[in-house]
């Protein structure tokens, strides 16, 4: 595999980085209220984070099938990048269980929140707690999914025994 492969590689990966990084930037600013606003603005962030996820496994592949593959630390590279996937799911899921937690069945035609009197209001109380403690984990799955792209992407340049596998190609 050529130098200009191996950058091709690193730069995908901070690319891939920079746009977990940009989506929990996102997921920490949301704002919204329980409801059909929720359902609205924590959805589109879903998407994202299952587009992200596309295409870490489509990284995944690139970088199995490369020549680097038989290279010294491989095998930590694609643990590394396996990890990015898993953390990705765990974000999908995250944002999937705060879109469960929002008691959108709840909200009136007005737009306003019914409280429903204590009940209601306990139940309102627990949901914005459930949702945000998804939205907390979702943020720092993908927090721990740019680090691991960033550190693959250093592994990938920076490993010894893959510059010298550069070098005879």
């Amino acid at each position: 595999m050529s130098a200009l492969d191996f950058r091709h590689h690193e730069r995908q990966l901070h690319d891939l980085a920079n746009e977990f990084e940009s989506l929990r930037v996102r997921v920490r600013d949301v704002s919204y209220t329980p409801g059909a606003d929720a359902l609205r603005r924590i959805g589109p962030l879903l998407l994202a984070a299952q587009d992200l996820t596309a295409t870490a496994l489509v990284r995944l592949n690139a970088l199995y099938g490369s020549r680097s593959a038989g290279a010294a630390g491989r095998r930590a590279s694609l643990d590394r990048l396996s990890s990015v996937l898993v953390a990705s799911c765990l974000v999908n899921n995250a944002l999937a269980l705060a879109l469960q937690a929002n008691p959108g069945e709840e909200e009136p035609s007005t737009g306003e929140w019914a409280s429903g009197g204590e009940t209601g209001d306990a139940r309102h109380a627990e949901a914005i707690l459930l949702i945000v403690g998804h939205l907390d984990e979702a943020a720092a799955q993908l927090e721990l999914s740019a680090t691991a792209c960033r550190r693959l992407a250093t592994d990938i340049v920076g490993n010894p025994t893959v510059t010298e596998s550069r070098q005879a190609n």
